[in-house]
């Protein structure tokens, strides 16, 4: 099946994770699909690359609210895109945005994106506000401000109040009705503090009619301190993994483990349960041994009526000894035991695609983790029509690997974990031989190197609909469109070689 390039969509400020969401019409007449994204680290640096210079737009949350409308060499950033966060002016309080989704209806009164942020490394905190979509001054409420204090690990306890936020659920945890914000979180610069890393799972309380712009939630932590510190920390997914009508929370820990984990509510419970302290929740490691776990998504890959979990590592170069991964990059299906016992027995490793790295990282590292591949993968169809007939297909987002790929299933069989897969995008092959190891001149010292979070949706309404995928590449401040229906001034994609540039010399 052809896929075609439909252009670019520029942007102002560097494109980092990707969701697409359908929100209510102007006038309340049906709804439209709106492209989220995130956008953090705009800066410029020196010509040796070493310093920051300038930072030319602040951290941030927006969305092209009609992504049909966003025409490739028609869009126009000023008049089609919009700034959803901290529009009251400076000072900027957001740092980092990581996954900003869709609220879903009915936690709050009003229509509401969900902005998780924060990042290991960033020098102040993470936050999470809700922005009122209903508002036209886009008003934020906050879900929860991480503390400021410096985290303290005397007298072998670990005290810590500094913690960043990457993506954010929904579960009515109470039994009052109301869905509250279920995340994962994890310390700042751990490395700084001289204090272990730390994990953990926890849930904000949905204040109901209580709710204000200025009054964070009430949080309970289900899995973290002071019990333990190897909690999850970054992505995760909500699924009805046992088909029991209770869902299953999957998640990553990235930083303190190897491990994909999930969580449930106790067997013939739920979650109040587990919030009221009448049980504990369930847990079971699904998968280790693979290094560093990022993105997950809970999915029937193979077509045998049975939910797998669908993730990737986040890998380095090889090239340096501070960046020297023995386990490469991988796109995996995390399989259930075929008993169902999902908490009791071991779940089994299927590789999909093999052998990722980035290219070498540039300039060359004095710490690691240096450059990481792949990013998130993400399953879907090409045809509307194909869903509940065919197996998905995957579409995996290189990173610093600067490489999008689609795999797809060698045949429709249950059981059969091969997978044939194309590059449908190389930075290198785009804008040039070497441009992730070469130093832009404008903005001055960047290397166009990173695809952010990518995402996808099917065009028009209706039976007929054929996917389009949106490629952000972050430093170049662009998202690519592509899609499996022919356009006016589309062309033909020709699939790239799967190359990754060798390590330097010496």
């Amino acid at each position: 099946m052809p896929l075609y390039a439909k252009g670019t969509l520029d942007l102002p400020f560097n494109p980092a994770f990707l969701h697409v969401s359908a929100f209510t019409a102007p006038g309340g007449k049906g709804t439209r699909d709106a492209l989220l994204m995130s956008s953090f680290f705009n800066v410029e640096r020196d010509a040796a690359g070493d310093k920051v210079t300038r930072v030319f737009e602040r951290d941030l949350a927006a969305w092209i609210p009609d992504i049909a409308a966003a025409v490739p060499g028609r869009f126009d950033a000023a008049r089609d895109l919009e700034v959803l966060t901290d529009r009251a002016g400076p000072p900027y309080r957001h740092v980092w945005p990581n996954e900003s989704e869709r609220v879903p209806d009915g936690v709050v009164p009003f229509e509401a994106l969900v902005v998780p942020g924060g990042f290991l490394a960033t020098p102040k905190p993470g936050r999470i506000t809700l922005v009122d979509l209903d508002d036209p001054k886009r008003g934020e409420y906050v879900v929860v401000e991480a503390g400021a204090g410096t985290p303290d690990c005397s007298g072998g306890q670990v005290r810590n109040d500094r913690w960043f936020y990457h993506q954010a659920l929904w579960i009515d945890m109470d039994a009052d009705g109301r869905k509250d914000l279920v995340t994962a979180r994890a310390n700042l610069m751990p490395f700084l503090y001289r204090c272990p890393p730390v994990g953990e799972l926890v849930w904000f309380r949905n204040p109901g009619p209580d709710l204000r712009p200025d009054v964070p939630w009430q949080a309970s932590v289900l899995v973290g301190l002071p019990r333990e510190t190897a909690g999850p920390e970054v992505n995760m997914e909500l699924a009805d993994l046992e088909g029991d009508g209770v869902p299953e929370i999957i998640a990553t820990h990235f930083v303190t483990s190897d491990h994909v984990s999930i969580f449930g509510a106790p067997a013939g419970g739920g979650w109040p349960d587990v919030a009221a302290g009448r049980a504990a929740l369930r847990r079971n490691v699904i998968m280790s041994g693979q290094d560093r776990p990022f993105a997950v998504e809970a999915v029937d890959l193979d077509g045998d009526g049975r939910l797998e979990v669908l993730t990737s590592n986040h890998q380095g170069d090889g090239c340096f000894d501070v960046t020297r991964d023995a386990i490469p990059g991988r796109a995996m299906a995390l399989v259930p035991p075929a008993s169902g016992r999902i908490f009791d027995e071991p779940w089994t490793t299927r590789v999909l695609k093999d052998d990722i790295r980035p290219n070498p990282t540039y300039p060359a590292p004095v710490r690691g983790p240096g450059r990481l591949a792949p990013n998130r993968a993400i399953p879907f169809w090409p045809e509307r029509a194909w869903e509940g007939k065919r197996r998905p297909w995957i579409l995996l987002g290189g990173d610093e690997a600067s490489r999008v790929w689609i795999l797809k299933p060698r045949s429709e069989r249950p059981g059969d974990w091969a997978y044939d897969s194309v590059v449908i995008f190389d930075i290198n092959a785009h804008y040039g031989p070497g441009t992730t190891q070469t130093l832009a001149r404008d903005p001055a010292g960047e290397v166009v190197s990173t695809i952010g979070g990518v995402t996808w949706r099917y065009d028009p309404p209706g039976r007929d609909g054929k996917a389009e995928i949106y490629v952000p590449v972050f430093e170049a401040r662009q998202i690519h469109v592509f899609g499996f229906r022919k356009a006016r001034g589309a062309t033909r994609v020709r699939c790239p070689a799967d190359v990754t540039l060798a390590c330097p010399a010496g």
